[in-house]
């Protein structure tokens, strides 16, 4: 299935001479047992293989795994738990449900070098030349021990959701094992890996895949550029050292981008491409850490666009330079400032700039490219004074409900149902690092 992903070719063989493939390419399974899972005309009616049964499964093991996570990421803060739980449902609406459900929304990414070796044509965060690097020394290790306990205590359980790279390649820092060793003993778990360098050191991915596998960690993922990446993957690792990896195929020919954003959507702009729809490859609804240049930055994904090339939003950002200073600033970002429970008399209130709104005998309904979703509440005269005035996105929660002319009451609680479905606008403001 790797294979028939990633290479155009391998699939027209397939489908005109099963054995002749499997043996070109030197595979052992039988490709006409595991029909059901590559010819799309297959009578899904018809009994099939144990072993296809089995890869159905573990497909389907890989996918709960992933929605465990998105739902068990619980913070210890009841206001980022909130704001987190505002964004997945944003995203949702602003990206689509097919997109929206395979981002797990972690709560944080610390990156350990500044910049990125391997130079990825799709980058959709648009990674820098590979820069300083965070490296294991005593200082730093400090630091890192430091900063991973108060990680730990601000956030609670769920602070072993997170992972060591962004803008990064793992494997370009030569310490990467170390770092995510003490993360493990310090977070309670070991964080997931993805590398576009598998093969700049085989012995030392393979320690890696070891390590992780021992400490608990259940799936890692290799970035693959080319077909000779490809082979050469295939040729280096055995069938069981890559059952728990996941290869991502970046094959320029026969692989789109996994986003348009980034370069991609810089590439896309240049070539005056028109008919393409943005979005995005961050993941996280919750803190990008860099050890390099001491700065913490509260995120969460959106659709790639002239002010979030990168596609996510930064709702607030500053700098670190002891853990004490971290722990300050954790608790700053997770204060009513920029993690509101409900909306109060005093709040602008606003619907996202992506969302039209229209009144039926249903209700109010406000829908994107992707969703409709219709609240019902007041008279329909009261309901179409609140789409309007809630459309016009300068007005505070006091005055729109003094404006629809309904019961006050009622209409607060149908703003905070809208707030916290993700519909009013949250959008951050410029922001500036702040200390």
């Amino acid at each position: 299935m790797e294979r028939w992903e990633a290479d155009e070719a391998f699939r027209e063989l397939l489908e005109q001479n099963p054995r002749e493939a499997a043996s070109r390419y030197g595979l052992t399974a039988d490709a006409e047992s595991a029909r059901p899972i590559w010819d799309r005309y297959f009578d899904q009616t018809q009994p099939t293989s144990l072993g296809v049964q089995r890869y159905r499964s573990f497909v389907r093991e890989k996918l709960q795994h992933r929605d465990e996570l998105r739902l068990t990421s619980k913070p210890r803060s009841a206001a980022f738990h909130a704001w987190r739980g505002r964004q997945m449902a944003r995203t949702t609406s602003q990206l689509g449900p097919a997109k929206s459900h395979g981002i797990v929304h972690p709560l944080a990414a610390f990156e350990l070098s500044k910049g990125c070796s391997v130079g990825c044509w799709f980058c959709g965060i648009s990674a820098p030349k590979l820069g300083d690097i965070f490296s294991y020394s005593d200082a730093n290790r400090g630091l890192w021990r430091d900063v991973c306990q108060v990680w730990r205590e601000e956030i609670g359980p769920a602070a072993e959701q997170a992972f060591l790279y962004w803008a990064t390649d793992p494997m370009d820092n030569p310490d990467f094992e170390k770092f995510s060793c003490d993360f493990h003993e310090l977070c309670g778990y070991f964080p997931q890996t993805t590398t576009a360098l598998p093969l700049r050191d085989v012995d030392r991915t393979k320690r890696l895949l070891r390590l992780s596998e021992e400490r608990g960690c259940l799936l890692n993922r290799f970035s693959l550029l080319t077909l000779k990446i490809l082979d050469r993957v295939h040729e280096s690792f055995s069938a069981e050292e890559l059952a728990f990896v996941e290869l991502v195929m970046q094959i320029r020919k026969d692989t789109p981008s996994k986003a348009v954003a980034g370069r991609a959507l810089e590439k896309a702009l240049k070539k005056g491409e028109v008919d393409y729809q943005t979005s995005t490859i961050a993941c996280i609804s919750g803190f990008l850490i860099s050890m390099v240049d001491r700065t913490i930055r509260l995120i969460s994904p959106c659709p790639a666009s002239n002010r979030w090339p990168l596609g996510y939003q930064i709702f607030a950002e500053g700098t670190f330079e002891t853990a004490e200073d971290f722990r300050r600033q954790l608790q700053r970002m997770t204060s009513g400032e920029f993690m509101p429970m409900a909306v109060s008399s005093r709040t602008s209130v606003g619907l996202r700039s992506d969302l039209s709104w229209s009144t039926s005998e249903q209700g109010l309904t406000l829908s994107s490219y992707y969703l409709h979703q219709t609240f019902r509440g007041p008279d329909s005269y009261a309901l179409e004074k609140l789409g309007r005035m809630l459309a016009e996105r300068r007005w505070t929660a006091e005055e729109v409900a003094l404006g629809v002319d309904s019961d006050l009451a009622t209409t607060f609680l149908l703003l905070n149902q809208m707030f916290r479905s993700g519909i009013l606008d949250e959008e951050p403001v410029a922001l500036s690092l702040s200390c």
